[in-house]
């Protein structure tokens, strides 16, 4: 299995705004995209509370499991270690989107209904 260039993002993803008590909530049913400084794009599908399929930017798609702790969003994909996000302030829904800045540079992140892959 190929390795996602997904660790980064992932463990920096954050958003602010309000507290809220499941910051996941609007993962569910719902797609993360991911676009990286080089313009690679990542895509992460929530069907339900427990998995996640990722889908690289090469194509190939991973499965994995995700959970909320406290609130951060935690993800684990094949036998890569567990990633989790900085704190979020207010949890991710469809239509949100921003700006995470990284060693790595600038990476783009959206939310968007269903399963967009």
């Amino acid at each position: 299995m190929k390795k996602f260039v997904l660790a980064i993002a992932v463990s920096s993803f954050a958003f602010t705004g309000a507290a809220l008590a499941n910051v996941g909530d609007g993962l569910v049913g719902n797609t993360v995209t991911l676009t990286g400084p080089n313009g690679a794009v990542t895509k992460i599908y929530y069907p339900d509370a427990s998995s996640i399929v990722v889908k690289g930017a090469d194509g190939s798609e991973a499965q994995g499991t995700w959970h909320v702790t406290d609130n951060t969003i935690c993800t684990k994909i094949g036998d890569t270690p567990e990633n989790c996000t900085a704190p979020i302030e207010e949890a991710p829904a469809v239509g949100s989107s921003g700006i995470i800045e990284g060693e790595q540079g600038t990476v783009e992140w959206s939310v968007s209904e269903g399963k967009a892959f």
